[in-house]
């Protein structure tokens, strides 16, 4: 029942959020709405349809349509980002007229058309823009030198996250983490969660082009949020026939140096009345001799946890994806992005993903995939 509960406060929280921001926009444009013109009657079509697309896409997601679900959804996720970058920047102007209009400056009409027409020439520049970013993935590299492993070790780890599998991203995607992998030639790949959502295009063929890669140690994967949202059943199917071995709250000792665990994302409470289990039932404190890795989508960290791994890698945040939201997410998320070096020398590494939820952009929040190198210093 909880978890019941739960989930209607989510989705009634969604529709609030979305209905709102359609208000704002079509409050900010009623004058040129109301107009009873062949034109605008077709422009008042077009902005019902879209807003309903997201609907269409999750319907047509669930039920095995992805061609039309790609079209759908980058139709209503783009009006979702324009309506949320609209709002940012009209807003500032909206502030600044309160200010204007306290200090005994009147506005004129002219002036809120151009304010109106400011905001949408940046909001779709900014999409436009980040349509680009969301293709440029960055590779980061990281050196961890450790006396867990010995002076002729060297391991090489590749990390994704947020794949995000989906209607909108596909084969390409799955090629760019392939050649990533060709060029740097891990010995072992993770995904820490959100490797895919409901309603993959070309499914077979992007398991295909994932299970060509196979690295010397293998390939690693947990299950994140959209895992749990997509069902278990479908995600396990698509992890396990890409090739990944998934840890579901347990580890592996992949090699005499190095023990890899994996822990379910807390969503998991929204499909069944469980939770995670604290991490000291599956994984032993850290030894001098073994370097623990813990892979784990959310970037948080358990009290007292840090004497059970040496890194933990996460992603979840996506870095904020579209500035400024990275703000909000910050309200939620004390570690965002990037390396933090947290009690007992052990170190958080949070990516910001390489694919995108929703919004098929990314602004001032550049995708990654994330190398390490482990180096022993013993």
């Amino acid at each position: 029942m909880a978890r019941w509960i739960s989930f209607a406060i989510f989705i009634s929280v969604v529709i609030t959020v979305y209905s709102l921001l359609n208000y704002y926009f079509i409050h900010k444009h009623k004058n040129l709405l109301t107009i009873k013109t062949t034109p605008v009657l077709l422009l008042r079509l077009v902005l019902v349809t879209i807003i309903l697309t997201p609907i269409a896409t999750m319907f047509f997601s669930r039920y095995g349509l992805p061609s039309i679900a790609a079209i759908t959804g980058f139709a209503g996720y783009s009006w979702l980002a324009f309506l949320g970058l609209f709002l940012g920047v009209h807003g500032l102007f909206d502030i600044l007229l309160i200010i204007a209009v306290l200090l005994g400056m009147r506005p004129s009409e002219g002036h809120t058309r151009v304010i109106s027409t400011v905001a949408v020439a940046v909001s779709i520049s900014v999409l436009i823009y980040g349509s680009f970013e969301a293709k440029n993935i960055q590779i980061t590299t990281i050196e961890i030198t450790t006396n867990k492993l010995k002076s002729n070790e060297h391991f090489r780890i590749m990390h994704i996250s947020d794949v995000h599998f989906s209607p909108l991203i596909g084969t390409a995607m799955a090629e760019k983490i392939r050649n990533i992998a060709v060029e740097k030639k891990p010995d072992l790949l993770v995904s820490t969660g959100d490797l895919l959502d409901p309603g993959i295009k070309d499914r077979d063929t992007i398991i295909s082009i994932l299970q060509s890669i196979q690295p010397s140690l293998g390939k690693i994967a947990v299950m994140g949020n959209h895992e749990f949202y997509s069902t278990v059943e479908y995600s396990e199917k698509f992890i396990n026939e890409a090739g990944f071995l998934l840890l579901r709250n347990e580890s592996k000792q992949v090699n005499s140096s190095l023990v890899i665990a994996g822990i379910d994302d807390p969503a998991i409470r929204r499909v069944a009345d469980v939770s995670p289990p604290p991490i000291h039932s599956f994984l032993s404190r850290k030894t001098i001799d073994k370097y623990t890795i813990l892979l784990k989508h959310q970037p948080r960290i358990e009290e007292n946890s840090e004497q059970y791994f040496d890194l933990q890698l996460s992603g979840h945040t996506h870095g904020g994806q579209i500035y400024p939201f990275k703000y909000f997410v910050q309200l939620l998320f004390r570690y965002m992005h990037g390396r933090y070096d947290l009690e007992q020398n052990s170190v958080l590494y949070v990516s910001r993903g390489v694919g995108t939820w929703g919004p098929p952009f990314r602004f001032l929040a550049q995708p990654e995939v994330v190398i390490f190198d482990l180096i022993g210093a013993k």
